[in-house]
């Protein structure tokens, strides 16, 4: 073959593959593009249930202290306190389905570490109102181990990992 049409056959052969290349670029780019743009999308939507249900979590810690408070502060506001929030066990599921792995495990302590203090609180009455316990109490500063735990797990997950 002659050397010359060698070459032109390279040149055609070269310019095929980069025309090829630029349709697939054409065709894939915005597909990929479509695809990522679908990804963020839901990365931020699961991100702020997330964050809505942690503030939902944390509204009950907020109980859960108050509760403490009642039990263990002589000067706190003995009425007690209503829970505006869901309940433990719609939380408890909530977090079962979107949450970091260390988010549910804080809560599951919280929750094992509270249960036991509230049935402590409602069976064995030394701690109604008037029987005050203190904060050194073995099952009170599990609680209060646990409320930390929790916060801090949260405040890892969200990126605001300052203690307040």
């Amino acid at each position: 073959m002659d050397p010359t049409v060698q070459i032109a056959l390279y040149g055609v052969a070269g310019t095929a593959v980069a025309a090829l290349a630029g349709v697939a670029g054409a065709v894939f780019g915005p597909l990929l593009t479509a695809r990522q743009s679908v990804q963020l999308a839901t990365n931020s939507r699961l991100r702020e249930l997330r964050h809505a249900l942690y503030l939902k979590a944390l509204a009950y810690v907020e109980d859960v202290e108050a509760r403490l408070d009642r039990i263990s502060e002589p000067m706190a506001d003995h009425q007690g306190f209503a829970s505006t929030v869901a309940t433990r066990g719609d939380i408890t599921a909530e977090l079962r389905l979107l949450a970091e792995s260390d988010v549910l495990d804080a809560w599951i302590k919280l929750v094992d570490a509270d249960v036991g203090l509230a049935y402590r609180e409602n069976h064995d009455h030394t701690l109604r109102v008037g029987n005050l316990v203190g904060g050194d109490d073995p099952m009170v500063k599990d609680v209060v181990k646990a409320v930390a735990d929790f916060r801090q797990a949260v405040r890892r997950v969200v990126g605001s990992d300052d203690s307040r």
